[in-house]
């Protein structure tokens, strides 16, 4: 592969040719495969966005697929990190729980396919770099742009398509941090690109009004703010109350609770949990238990989740399923800790499973463990190379 850097010219020593047809560029024979591997790669990433009103099982059936191919071929190249190999025992031991207590229904293989995604994205982050990038976005870019329209609500006009405008966030941020070309193919996106799509996807997540996503972003964004510097609160503070007098004026629903009937069923769930047996506390109620009692419930046809991810592998998987739940969090946070974005990332994926059905948004959640992975990458070359000075 032709590196920018000049690596790959030929020795000083070695006879120089004239011919202008030497230094024509031409594509390698060894560079179409995986430039063909890239693109059938985007093909599915788009074939799993359009398959979205089809139903979520198939999407993020295409998107477990994608990462899998992806990571294979990199595993003999690279070694794991003893940490890397507990963490992904964590996530089988996890994975094999989950479908021990849904008896292995299609509600606990659902569940056992979201929980992948994450971790999935993580690894191929980790192993790729920001070559993954421009792959990842670009079909998100697309489907956004073509799909996304405004909803008259009861609450005003609000975007639609959220949590992927927050992926399109997460993942051109990225590539603004690493500050090199995501697109090795012609150097498609400069560091310019990047900070654009950021401000595209932090567009689309504002006008959708959605506060949890909103709050997400301003999480990821803490972690790229230099509280320190005199100029970030020159220009931090004006900003802010342009900002906030936008929002009021233009997108109050930000700022103003609305009656979504999510606490009153967390607190039927909750005295459900408190009035379980010992093997119920312990082992759960079982895969699918609570999707089954909201389709019981008229009031409940139009909630469609419970809204709240935690409680929702507590009530389902009990404590043992629990304690798998934040211990593979934990060891994820333990992983990514040298990279204050990757980190960030991470906590913005965990808040906006306390009031919203996170595990459902296949391409968020795999767009964050990408993301987050490509950080600690970039991060952990920069250790590493300063070890080395």
């Amino acid at each position: 592969m032709p590196s920018s850097s000049g690596s790959d010219l030929p020795p000083e020593n070695a006879p120089q040719q004239k011919n202008h047809a030497d230094i024509t560029p031409v594509v390698r024979s060894g560079e179409m495969l995986p430039f063909l591997a890239q693109i059938a790669g985007m093909g599915m990433i788009a074939v799993s966005l359009w398959a979205l009103p089809l139903g979520g099982t198939l999407s993020k059936g295409l998107l477990v697929i994608w990462a899998v191919l992806s990571i294979l071929p990199l595993l003999g190249r690279s070694g794991f990190l003893m940490d890397v190999a507990l963490a992904v025992l964590l996530w089988l031991a996890l994975t094999i729980w989950v479908l021990m207590a849904g008896h292995g229904g299609s509600a606990a293989w659902r569940l056992a396919g979201n929980l992948a995604l994450l971790p999935l994205g993580l690894v191929l982050g980790s192993l790729r770099g920001r070559a993954v990038l421009g792959p990842l976005m670009l079909p998100v870019l697309v489907y956004v742009g073509l799909d996304s329209h405004f909803m008259l609500t009861s609450e005003g006009w609000r975007l639609n398509n959220p949590f992927l405008f927050l992926a399109l966030f997460v993942l051109a941020l990225t590539a603004w941090d690493v500050r090199r070309p995501v697109f090795r193919a012609g150097g498609l996106l400069s560091s310019l690109w990047p900070g654009l799509l950021a401000g595209v996807g932090m567009i689309g997540v504002f006008a959708s009004q959605t506060r949890i996503a909103i709050l997400a972003m301003a999480v990821v964004l803490i972690t790229r703010i230099r509280l320190h510097h005199a100029r970030t609160w020159l220009w931090g503070l004006p900003l802010a109350g342009a900002g906030l007098w936008f929002v009021v004026d233009y997108l109050p629903r930000i700022l103003f609770t609305h009656a979504s009937g999510r606490l009153a069923y967390w607190q039927m769930f909750w005295q459900q949990w408190q009035e379980g047996s010992a093997s119920q506390h312990w082992l759960g109620f079982g895969v699918g238990a609570i999707e089954s009692q909201l389709q019981k419930l008229q009031s409940a046809s139009s909630f469609g989740a419970l809204h709240n991810d935690h409680f929702h592998m507590l009530y389902e998987t009990g404590l043992l399923g629990a304690g798998l739940w934040v211990a593979g969090w934990g060891m994820m946070m333990w992983l990514v800790r040298p990279s204050a974005l990757a980190v960030g990332i991470l906590l913005a994926v965990m808040v906006t499973m306390v009031t919203d059905n996170t595990l459902s948004y296949g391409h968020y959640l795999l767009a964050s463990g990408v993301a987050a992975g490509v950080a600690w990458n970039s991060r952990n070359a920069e250790i590493e190379a300063s070890d080395h000075v």
